[in-house]
């Protein structure tokens, strides 16, 4: 069964009333012609108190602006009052029934708070013109080979990432899941891919003043340590030495073009002057833009953590454990929480819808936002 939403069911009802119920269901798929009659008569049915309702959507609208919540009791209650300042409203009870007639007459639901998301510019659309121009005047100007075109992005990864939805029975009072009491410890890892599908070895950054001891980690990562476990500029210029120089290409300085974040780090002229050393264009992203130009933001975080996420399930199922002298299991080792799967197709077609290696003829730009 498809839902329909009330601006759906307005312009059914719009057509329905110039032309018939049969014309409008044939106009619109199919819609049984039962459906568009009892919308017909829903549109001309009003509510008993108007100006009640009125009053009572205006103070949910104020509630919501100052940040506050309002939840259907609260509605409820807050309704009993108003009633008592308006007319031919005696009989109102504000009962369970009324509240659900109230939130669907009003468009009106009961939701949970969402986290704060990037909010594009409000020239987003010029932003990632000049981006995609910038782009390719390089492109065009230097002919870069795509195992040379690279993007790279700091992304933060948790030891212990419990996935946060389950099935369970609908008599369910608690849901719980099984943890190891990690899940805000958190380090740094720079990632990094090329235009041809391949994987840049990952930088791993822990938030230590020394690196462990009897840890071996495997060779294809590389582990270093900060106080606050974050990626300056002096790592940052060992990422370009040990990293990105290193690349197919890099020892025989053939041009390249790596793409980053505006993060302050990525900006610093000993940065720009190192990659001007290894022949390598920056391009920057817009402040602001990452939604939808940054590649790791775009396409590969969520299945790579998603993964991460299963490996994790699977480890804590029937994987063999230590515990503290407290009786608190550890979590994931340091070896196997740096090994980070990325896959070579979802990075090509990240690199096609960041417009950052699309043919110069056109031929692959439907893959654009």
């Amino acid at each position: 069964r498809r839902s329909y939403t009330t601006a759906e069911k307005l312009k059914v009802v719009s057509y329905a009333e110039a032309h018939g119920n049969r014309a409008a269901s044939c106009e619109f798929d199919g819609i049984a012609e039962s459906n568009i009659q009892l919308w017909r008569q829903q549109k001309g049915k009003s509510t008993a108190h108007p100006e009640l309702e009125a009053k009572l959507v205006e103070w949910i609208a104020e509630r919501r602006q100052q940040g506050g919540g309002v939840s259907i009791v609260e509605v409820r209650m807050k309704a009993l009052t108003i009633a008592k300042m308006c007319a031919n409203t005696a009989r109102f009870k504000a009962s369970h029934g009324w509240g659900n007639r109230f939130m669907n007459h009003h468009g009106l639901s009961v939701q949970c708070r969402t986290t704060i998301t990037q909010k594009l510019p409000m020239n987003s659309d010029t932003k990632v013109l000049q981006f995609q121009k910038f782009i390719r005047k390089l492109h065009k100007q230097h002919c870069y080979n795509l195992s040379l075109m690279g993007n790279a992005d700091q992304t933060p990864l948790h030891f212990d990432n419990p996935d946060n939805r389950m099935l369970e029975s609908k008599s369910a009072k608690t849901i719980s899941i099984a943890t190891t009491g990690y899940e805000k410890s958190r380090f740094k890892v720079m990632l990094a891919c090329m235009a041809d599908g391949t994987k840049v070895p990952p930088y791993t950054v822990f938030k230590c003043k020394t690196m462990p001891k009897n840890v071996i980690f495997p060779n294809t990562v590389h582990v270093h340590v900060h106080p606050k476990g974050w990626i300056d500029e002096a790592l940052m210029l060992n990422w370009l030495q040990t990293v990105w120089a290193k690349q197919l290409g890099g020892l025989m300085r053939k041009r390249s073009l790596i793409v980053l974040d505006a993060f302050p780090c990525h900006r610093m002229p000993s940065i720009k002057k190192r990659l001007q050393q290894y022949k390598t264009d920056l391009a920057i992203i817009p402040g602001g833009m990452t939604k939808m130009l940054q590649l790791f933001d775009v396409i590969i975080n969520k299945p790579m953590k998603d993964v991460l996420c299963r490996k994790r399930n699977t480890w804590l199922l029937g994987g063999e454990h230590t515990f503290t002298a407290g009786g608190c299991m550890r979590t994931l080792t340091l070896q196997d929480v740096t090994q980070v799967e990325l896959v070579p197709t979802i990075i090509r077609k990240g690199f096609l819808k960041c417009s950052i290696s699309n043919a110069m003829d056109g031929s692959e730009d439907d893959a654009l936002w």
